[in-house]
């Protein structure tokens, strides 16, 4: 981010609910993710709801606890297209997955994730897949657990680093953005209405 962004950053309140969604989110709202991961405070919870409650983004609560929330923000575009390619596929065989209908993986996931956090059970690695990542980044996350990767952005890059850099570079182009928008004073929930 540019020495502007730091210092607009800097003089807002990073701490709602929509600084947090602008800052996390942005590259999943401009279209270049399918979907995102957001923990926020349990109350802020409510605060995101509101935020995407009239988008044409689904909200799924992956993990209540008494201090935070995990929610799954997604497109359609992350089960229509993404979830059903063969390389994916694979991987969620692998992970322990037979059930290939959206919702049954989501679920399915949801508890696994609780598990993790809960320290009953490992990493569940499908979660790249749930965030959009690139299976091959996945796979090479998996495979070389977590070290050796080629580069480090949004995730831990194994193959194409040139093209992921590229997409890196445009997540914090969306970031910028959506800040300088939400400094001048657009409320976030009427901008997603739009988007």
């Amino acid at each position: 981010m540019t020495k502007e962004i730091f210092h607009l950053i800097e003089s807002m309140d990073i701490h709602t609910a929509e600084m947090q969604v602008a800052l996390r989110c942005a590259p999943f709202i401009a279209g270049l993710k399918t979907s995102n991961l957001l923990i926020v405070r349990q109350a802020q919870a409510k605060d995101v709801w509101k935020i995407f409650h009239e988008s044409k983004f689904s909200c799924f609560p992956l993990y209540e606890g008494l201090s935070k929330h995990v929610l799954l923000l997604y497109a359609d575009s992350l089960s229509d297209e993404f979830l059903t390619r063969p390389e994916v596929r694979k991987i969620f065989i692998q992970q322990g997955y037979s059930d290939f209908a959206f919702q049954q993986l989501l679920t399915k996931f949801a508890k696994r994730y609780e598990s993790y956090l809960t320290g009953t059970c490992g990493f569940p690695h499908e979660m790249g897949l749930f965030l959009g990542y690139p299976p091959e980044d996945v796979a090479g996350f998996m495979d070389h657990k977590g070290r050796d990767c080629l580069y480090t952005g949004d995730w831990k890059v194994y193959e194409h680093p040139l093209e992921k850099i590229e997409l890196f570079h445009r997540f914090d182009k969306a970031r910028e953005g959506l800040l300088r928008l939400i400094a001048r004073g657009f409320d976030l929930a009427e901008l997603l209405k739009y988007a």
